[in-house]
């Protein structure tokens, strides 16, 4: 690990043992981290009153301040720095104390070796930004929900004032509640997009499987709030690897170890827990929870059969699954169409529920025969006209979702867009509304 993996990045070193405090600063120093050092806690808290740092990496055994004791009083200081503890004897309650009340990271035994040091700082750092990324969406979605119930409360004050006016006013919600779900869907789809590029997933897997969920759920009984929670824990079904290293991402599931699949295999927790505190997506969160729960009763989590299993997830699990084999993401090989199909039929009544296999091949048996479309160039557009899949610019950017119905304002942005970038835009459509 020769790059310079901390440029941007501050780390404070302590150590009661000038020769310590060096070799970590000449290590950090060398990959590009700004080194602040001090020689015991005391004087760790003191610099940190001071200056700000991203990282910190404190010795356990020290005079008057152990490292648990400075990296607890540190984490009241600088609560989001990544805290490593070096140990160079086997106390284990000392640990204990450092872990549960300095909440630190990672603890390494003395001597360390100088690439799993920065490996470990690399992968705090990734977290901590990952973690400020996550909060940062989660502050968007705030902010946008507090925009949208403003905007409806306008709308309900001039619904009072305007009696005369209440069925145009009406309309006039309908349409902005459509444009709201349509912007909060293509938010979802976007997300989705960014979550596949971290994950190693080609691009657009999740979207085709929240497409096999939104036609597959009404012939199995999967209907309203439930079909389309379904549809949002397809789109996020990722959300859950963001912290996962890059090997596991790279590799299809059946080829990892059985330690790193049954690590990989707890992705669906992860992505409720992230989901748990927003209440437009908590459900969807209870329905990545039963993804890897089978049929038989021989899956995850919670090990649930038949019917225990919520429809929701039985339903993702055969469309996510015949997708990712489709992909590669399951096996060292893609599957073909029949392969996948395949699968589904020899999983009936083990990995799959047996209604939801039988119903799902039937629908992808019907996609032949799916809504005529066709291609157009965008000065032909025309009020009205749907479009038959996402269009997309550049690498991954999605401008406009899949069932997006288009109207004279969205057209002439469309005409503003390829003038600008100098490149015609062509849009598959359905000949007519699906």
């Amino acid at each position: 690990m020769t790059e310079a993996i901390g440029a941007g990045f501050s780390v404070l070193a302590v150590d009661d043992e000038p020769n310590i405090v060096s070799a970590l600063r000449r290590t950090l120093r060398s990959r590009g981290f700004t080194v602040h050092t001090a020689l015991g806690g005391a004087e760790g808290l003191k610099l940190l009153d001071a200056q700000p740092v991203d990282a910190i990496i404190s010795d356990m055994r020290m005079p008057e301040m152990t490292g648990a004791q400075f990296l607890q009083q540190a984490r009241l200081k600088m609560p989001d720095a990544v805290r490593v503890l070096l140990t160079g004897y086997a106390d284990i309650t000392s640990t204990i104390e450092a872990v549960n009340n300095g909440e630190i990271f990672r603890y390494l035994s003395k001597p360390w070796d100088d690439d799993v040091l920065l490996s470990v700082l690399h992968d705090g750092l990734e977290r901590k930004r990952l973690a400020r990324e996550r909060d940062q969406l989660l502050a968007l979605t705030r902010e946008q929900n507090a925009q949208l119930q403003a905007h409806a409360e306008q709308l309900e004050e001039k619904v009072r004032e305007r009696t005369r006016d209440l069925q145009t006013a009406n309309d006039e919600v309908g349409a902005a509640h459509a444009r709201i779900r349509a912007d909060f869907q293509g938010t979802l789809k976007v997300l989705s997009t960014i979550l596949e590029k971290r994950a190693g997933i080609p691009e657009g897997c999740s979207r085709r499987v929240a497409e096999h969920v939104r036609k597959l759920g009404p012939r199995v009984g999967l209907q309203g709030d439930d079909l389309q929670a379904t549809v949002f824990a397809a789109l996020l079904e990722d959300l859950g690897k963001l912290t996962f290293p890059e090997q596991w991402l790279t590799t299809p599931l059946h080829a990892l170890s059985g330690r790193d699949r049954d690590e990989f295999m707890q992705h669906p927790l992860h992505g409720e827990g992230y989901l748990m505190s927003l209440s437009s997506l908590r459900a969807a969160g209870q329905v990545l929870r039963g993804l890897y729960e089978r049929f038989d009763g021989k899956g995850l989590p919670a090990h649930l059969a038949g019917e225990q299993i919520p429809l929701g997830s039985r339903v993702l699990r055969a469309a996510s699954e015949y997708e990712r084999l489709r992909s590669g993401c399951i096996e060292t090989r893609r599957f073909s169409h029949d392969d996948a199909c395949t699968w589904l039929r020899n999983g009936s009544g083990t990995r799959f529920d047996p209604k939801v296999a039988a119903a799902f091949i039937g629908v992808l048996s019907e996609a032949a025969n799916a809504t005529p479309t066709q291609t157009i160039a965008v000065a032909d557009l025309k009020p009205g006209m749907v479009l038959a899949r996402d269009l997309t610019a550049g690498i991954g950017v999605l401008l406009l979702s899949q069932d997006h119905q288009l109207d004279d304002a969205m057209i002439r942005r469309l005409d503003a867009f390829q003038r600008r970038v100098g490149k015609d835009l062509e849009l598959l459509v359905y000949r007519r509304a699906p």
